[in-house]
């Protein structure tokens, strides 16, 4: 399984987590306190190695944009949401199978 980190915003709220197989209470997660900005590129890297995983070498976050729930379909006006991901390896150079 390749391992990854996801981020996004919820309501103002800026979280950043890792899918584990398994019920997802027992993902690792981080939340920046409501209304932070983008959380820095060094930031998202301090709470990945606080929840024990860095990026893989050369690894870059991507972004893309989603509709936001509240959206109508193919409204081009309408909000959308932006997700990023990077892969990931456990802390220690150990990369997921």
């Amino acid at each position: 399984m390749k391992l990854q980190a996801l981020m996004g915003n919820s309501g103002g709220v800026w979280k950043v987590f890792v899918p584990l197989l398994g019920s997802v209470s027992n993902w690792p997660e981080h939340r920046w306190p409501h209304g932070v900005p983008i959380p820095t590129p060094a930031a998202r890297r301090e709470v990945l190695a606080d929840l024990g995983y860095e990026p893989l070498p050369g690894a870059a976050w991507r972004w893309e944009e989603c509709p936001a729930a509240s959206a109508e379909p193919d409204d081009p006006h309408a909000p959308v949401d932006l997700i990023a991901a990077i892969e990931l390896r456990e802390r220690g150079g150990e990369v997921a199978a």
